[in-house]
């Protein structure tokens, strides 16, 4: 019995031994296609995204060609090896393997084609303001599973491209234009067109509106005591690099209320108040009204 085992021992060492040099080349190559699928990733990143000016398509075909690399030269290893038979088995039980994995990693399957359907169709770009499901957000980045998003708050959002795909939507700054509106109130005797060419004569010195789509200001309805005016204007959000876009169509119209508001005020112009008028039908009430002589 001990001669049986020291017998097996010695020929599986034997083997070992005799497997060095495979191992070392099956190794090599795996060192050297997963370099290549590395240093490939990183060179499509810099070199095309410059060229394609479409980081989402860079970063998507990077990867799989990448995870590509990698798998030619682990089934390179592995055939260097000798295990190409069960290689073979493998694959021929591929179809039965497929049916259970793809039960198994459905979502991350359903991800990953709809992470290739959004570089296909180029909703959206990296830098791009967009909204889905709620999540409101800068893209950052998009690869084979997940689009990361970073808000206003910023808060990293990682949204699975599938949701993405069956939800709507809504890209802020696909050509970097957004419109903003706001509604204030004027009394009812107000010159209201007087009021309405003050403002616009205002927004025109706003270098931060643009010309083209031209701001106006227009009528919007009549309230119980009010007037009421509602100002729209245009801004390129992709303008300026001096602070965030998500921030600066805002920024732009919060100043461009409290211009409007001063503005009108130092014209003249009322902001009414609510009215209310009280009736009591009781009884009437006698008020004695005295004038008082300077």
């Amino acid at each position: 019995m001990k001669d049986q085992l020291q017998n097996t021992f010695l020929e599986f060492w034997n083997t070992i031994i005799g497997m060095i040099p495979n191992i070392i080349s099956a190794l090599l190559v795996m060192l050297f296609f997963f370099l290549l699928g590395h240093y490939t990733y990183r060179l499509i990143e810099k070199r095309f995204s410059a060229k394609w000016k479409e980081t989402v398509v860079t970063a998507l075909t990077a990867g799989i060609v990448k995870w590509v690399l990698y798998l030619i030269g682990l089934i390179a290893a592995v055939d260097i090896l000798g295990f190409s038979g069960i290689l073979s088995s493998i694959i021929a039980g591929a179809g039965i393997s497929a049916i259970i994995f793809g039960f198994a990693f459905k979502d991350i399957a359903e991800n990953f084609l709809a992470g290739l359907f959004l570089a296909a169709n180029r909703p959206f770009k990296i830098g791009n303001i967009i909204e889905v499901d709620g999540f409101k957000g800068t893209v950052k980045g998009l690869d084979l599973r997940t689009t990361h998003i970073r808000n206003v708050e910023g808060k990293d959002i990682y949204i699975p491209n599938s949701i993405i795909i069956k939800n709507t939507l809504v890209n802020y700054t696909k050509d970097g234009l957004l419109r903003q509106e706001f509604t204030l109130g004027l009394d009812i005797p107000s010159d209201v067109v007087q009021a309405k060419v003050l403002i616009m004569d205002h927004l025109l010195t706003f270098n931060e509106i643009l010309k083209k789509p031209e701001p106006n200001v227009i009528t919007s309805d009549i309230g119980d005591f009010t007037v009421n005016i509602k100002v729209l204007f245009w801004v390129d959000i992709l303008k300026s690099k001096l602070e965030s876009p998500a921030f600066l169509g805002m920024t732009v119209r919060s100043k461009v209320i409290n211009d409007v508001k001063d503005l009108l005020l130092n014209k003249g112009f009322n902001l009414p108040s609510p009215i209310r008028e009280l009736k009591v039908y009781d009884q009437p009430i006698q008020l004695n009204i005295q004038h008082k002589d300077k």
